[in-house]
């Protein structure tokens, strides 16, 4: 049933593609013109076409999604002087990009380092001890978690604070496998670092395996709402509209006893 349903959201997130939805589009006028039907039906087919890539493409649809998922996350603020003895950060990761065989952490990566780094930080001034976990293994030779502990080495975070998570392969299997290790080390608190629009599915995920971890979001994305469509509009209004679908897929997946 799982795998039917896994199925199911992935076809779904094709509507949420401008160029899909284009190519369909074109698909269905065609047909319809080679089997003689209505006129009507074609213009009607190409002008729902249009209007959805304008709704995707002109920001508004990317404002709505975007105050959806990370309004909730943009004031949260920590006091770590009178925070409790044992925290852990949990970062996850934001992809590996190979350039010209060179393997480097993606753009979205380096902002979550900074912010779990300033949270590390300011338990180490304060002689507080602070542990990282990195979760990630990505798809290159050397997996995120690596990357990302060879960073924050040159950082100046010490090695033993680094925990490294690198069989986890998407945000389903961070929580999952994170959680085994922050159940091992009962931290009295979990601050959870990720970007603004994927923290909501995040949370939800690591919620389902047992934890209540405290958002820290590292970074926020919107759009901007314009006369004419643009590719930024429907890149970033695309991305945030296949998060609101992997919410919804959690929300089901939990409701069925399916997530676990």
């Amino acid at each position: 049933m799982k795998f039917l349903l896994d199925l199911l959201f992935r076809v779904v997130q094709l509507f949420t593609e401008p160029y899909f939805l284009v190519f369909l589009a074109i698909v269905i006028i065609a047909l319809l013109k080679r089997k003689n039907k209505g006129k009507n039906l074609r213009i009607g087919v190409g002008i729902f076409a249009v209007l959805m890539i304008i709704f995707i493409g002109n920001g508004f649809l990317g404002k709505l999604t975007s105050r959806y998922l990370q309004e909730n996350y943009v004031s949260t603020v920590v006091s770590k002087k009178t925070a409790p003895q044992n925290p852990v950060i949990v970062v996850l990761g934001g992809g590996v990009v190979d350039f010209e065989h060179t393997e480097k952490l993606h753009t979205l990566s380096y902002s979550r380092m900074v912010t779990a780094y300033q949270l590390y930080h300011e338990y180490r001034q304060n002689n507080l001890p602070c542990k990282i976990v990195i979760s990630g293994k990505g798809r290159g030779h050397k997996s995120e978690a690596e990357l990302f502990s060879e960073n924050f080495k040159s950082m100046g975070v010490a090695e033993a604070d680094i925990i490294k998570e690198d069989k986890s392969m998407n945000t389903y299997e961070n929580a999952k496998y994170s959680s085994k290790i922050l159940k091992q080390l009962a931290p009295s608190d979990v601050y959870l670092v990720t970007s603004g629009f994927h923290m909501k599915r995040s949370v939800a995920l690591f919620r389902t395996f047992g934890l209540n971890p405290v958002p820290q979001a590292s970074d926020f994305i919107d759009t901007e709402i314009t006369v004419f469509p643009n590719s930024y509009n429907a890149a970033f209004t695309f991305v945030m509209l296949k998060e609101v679908l992997g919410i919804w897929q959690v929300q089901l997946y939990n409701s069925l006893g399916l997530n676990g």
